[in-house]
């Protein structure tokens, strides 16, 4: 049986998620959160995720951004 968590974590993409997703090393992750203001939630050092509406939203932001800068 599911659990409220259980939908919860359905919400969240994991770093190691983000790395595959975008193809890209632990760094480009953390300079995007760095720099790049990318919602990364960080619960312990070993444990990171950002939200999916979050990311979509972050991702939408960032294709704003570099179009209004061409």
């Amino acid at each position: 049986m599911l659990t409220i968590e259980d939908y919860r974590m359905k919400d969240r993409i994991s770093k190691q998620e983000l790395m595959e997703l975008y193809q890209v090393d632990r760094s480009t992750i953390e300079n995007w959160k760095r720099n790049y203001n990318l919602p990364l939630i960080e619960i312990n050092s070993h444990s990171k995720f950002v939200r999916r509406d979050e990311l979509i939203e972050w991702e939408n932001n960032q294709t704003m951004k570099r179009d209004t800068q061409k």
